[in-house]
């Protein structure tokens, strides 16, 4: 790799390999359809090389304030860089600069080691440029609002993976310039074991998910393909995800993201680590009593309450209608984000299951990148207002005057689908012709 490449904190490799790929068409060729993860590995590096690859960084929130923290992490070898290093964050309109030293850990049970800075007392709705280790990355991240007068744009899905066909879904959501990114679980399909899978995860994430050189922060629900044994297990079982995206606030993955006092997004864990049933909804219950004030309140999670696939009483989704649904109808959430499926649902408003046009919107079923099922029909599912088997990505735009508008798109620029609607009261099919096309 040059030294532009250390520079910019990118892997060209990533973007040959794909377009190697599309050039020869994914059907039958093997390290196409799903890209070899070994080829990502950093330990495969030429002696020739630098000593110190960053294409594996990105930016996320963890629990703390959104307008004054960041939170920067990424691979390297154990044999290099096990000491920790210092990083650097220079708001691009002074002078002055935040330095942190990275704290290091194992990377799950593998040979990995990850660095991890969280960078405090950042001044909210500021760009700042990025060094590591003396070296100026040519990349920047930016801290949320503390008021917002703007819309919040963020981009939002699930079921991930490294195929041919993520690339694309990256740069459509990129091109929305949001304020960072939700995934509601099936991150990498690393399944608890396979650290090489992380690695081409992140590095898709590093070099796609870009505003301009701005890298956009990767907010992370737990799922699944996160979980060596899938659902019904302990933190232990899901080491990577957990040395990623653990949060300051508990050993479960289970929190809340609060941006200014807009916008409140409660990740949730589906059954995977931390049972539905007992502490979690405790939780649940609790965070959603002190968030009333909030003029967009959303829940994301993995497994659908309401799937567009699957049959709707397994994976555990009794317990979640049961303990979850109650409390999302009483508190007025207004978007409930699902994965999982591997395909497209907007469901009708609803509440305890039935269409209410007060309810809440239950939104998703994950297919940013995972190759997509057969749904069921609206017809034959009564909840559903429209099932699509597509590839998407979904835009959230969410205005300080409380109206919101959603437009799920997939890896060529078609529309998969799109609404708005005016305030948690208004109906989710109005205002469609006004919708802006990027």
């Amino acid at each position: 790799m040059s030294q532009d490449d250390r520079g910019s904190g990118r892997s060209s490799s990533t973007r040959r390999r794909f377009l190697h790929c599309a050039s020869l068409g994914t059907l039958g060729i093997a390290g196409c359809t799903e890209l070899d993860p070994r080829r990502f590995d950093p330990r495969d590096r030429g002696p020739d090389e630098p000593e110190s690859d960053f294409s594996t960084l990105i930016a996320t929130w963890r629990g703390h304030d959104p307008a004054t923290t960041m939170t920067l992490q990424w691979l390297t070898p154990e044999t290099e860089l096990d000491e920790s290093v210092s990083v650097e964050l220079s708001p691009e309109d002074d002078t002055s600069t935040r330095r942190v030293q990275t704290e290091v850990a194992q990377f799950g049970g593998s040979d990995l080691n990850r660095h991890r800075a969280d960078v405090t007392d950042l001044a909210p709705d500021a760009r700042y440029r990025i060094a590591i280790d003396g070296a100026e990355l040519e990349g920047a991240v930016r801290t949320a609002p503390e008021d917002v007068t703007e819309p919040i744009t963020f981009a939002e899905g699930g079921d991930v993976g490294t195929s041919s066909d993520v690339p694309p879904l990256h740069e459509q959501a990129a091109v929305w310039d949001p304020l960072f990114a939700v995934v509601g679980g099936d991150l990498a399909y690393a399944d608890g074991w396979h650290e090489g899978r992380w690695i081409a995860f992140l590095e898709h994430w590093n070099e796609y998910m870009r505003s301009g050189n701005r890298l956009i922060p990767l907010v992370a629900a737990i799922g699944n393909h996160e979980v060596r044994g899938g659902q019904g297990e302990t933190p232990d079982e899901a080491p990577f995800f957990y040395t990623l995206f653990d949060n300051p606030h508990r050993e479960h993955a289970y929190w809340a993201l609060d941006v200014a006092d807009e916008l409140s997004i409660l990740l949730l864990d589906s059954n995977h680590t931390t049972a539905v049933v007992g502490e979690q909804t405790d939780w649940v219950e609790d965070a959603l009593a002190e968030r009333t004030d909030r003029k967009h309140l959303l829940a994301v999670y993995h497994v659908p309450i309401y799937p567009s696939v699957r049959e709707i009483d397994d994976r555990g989704r009794e317990a979640m209608r049961q303990h979850w649904v109650p409390l999302l109808d009483e508190y007025d959430v207004d978007v409930a984000f699902e994965h999982d499926d591997h395909a497209y649902k907007r469901t009708h408003r609803l509440a305890g299951g039935e269409p209410d046009p007060d309810g809440v919107l239950y939104l998703g079923d994950g297919a940013w990148g995972r190759g997509t099922r057969d749904v069921h029909s609206p017809d034959e599912r009564s909840y559903l207002a429209v099932s699509e088997s597509e590839l998407h990505v979904i835009r959230v735009a969410l205005s300080p005057d409380g109206s919101r508008q959603f437009r799920a798109v997939g890896p060529d620029e078609n529309r998969v689908d799109q609404f708005d609607y005016e305030s948690a009261h208004g109906s989710p099919d109005s205002g469609l012709e006004n919708l802006p096309a990027d």
